[in-house]
């Protein structure tokens, strides 16, 4: 008896139909996903450090307790950190480009007439696929190691 795919659980890319097509779009939603939680996650820190910098000065200026002033200007030095950190806006940019990358193979493959996507056609896409998932992981380790050495 086959078990039901439980909520969440994926189904293996190489047993559909077309499976590098599946493969293809299984790391373009994964890009997606990626590049919109990058992207809100820069825009909301963004957003906080005006925010805590800005009450930090009105704080100040209306002569706010030194502890609560200290408090915001802390906030935002924190918030400072987590935007080097975190590396949203780059990781937002590597994502985005990504993505565009794997779309544009994809809607190449897809624009093959069906009879058209035979086994050289699915071996460019896996292989584009491919290229576009290591050069982006090679982008994370470098930046990692350059954050890391204390570089920019």
């Amino acid at each position: 008896m086959r078990r039901r795919k439980q909520a969440g659980e994926k189904a293996d890319p190489w047993q559909a139909p077309d499976p590098a097509l599946a493969v293809a779009m299984q790391q373009l939603k994964w890009f997606a996903r990626h590049r919109n939680r990058a992207r809100v996650t820069y825009q909301v820190n963004e957003i906080l450090i005006l925010l805590t910098t800005a009450t930090t000065t009105v704080a100040a200026a209306l002569k706010v307790s030194a502890a609560a002033t200290a408090i915001l200007a802390a906030s935002t030095v924190v918030l400072a950190g987590l935007y080097k950190v975190l590396d949203s806006h780059e990781n937002w940019l590597a994502f985005g480009s990504a993505w565009a990358d794997l779309q544009a193979a994809v809607n190449d493959y897809r624009t093959l007439p069906s009879d058209q996507r035979g086994e050289d056609a699915q071996k460019r896409l896996v292989a584009r696929v491919n290229e576009v998932t290591s050069a982006d992981t090679g982008r994370w380790v470098a930046r990692r190691q350059s954050l890391a050495s204390g570089g920019q």
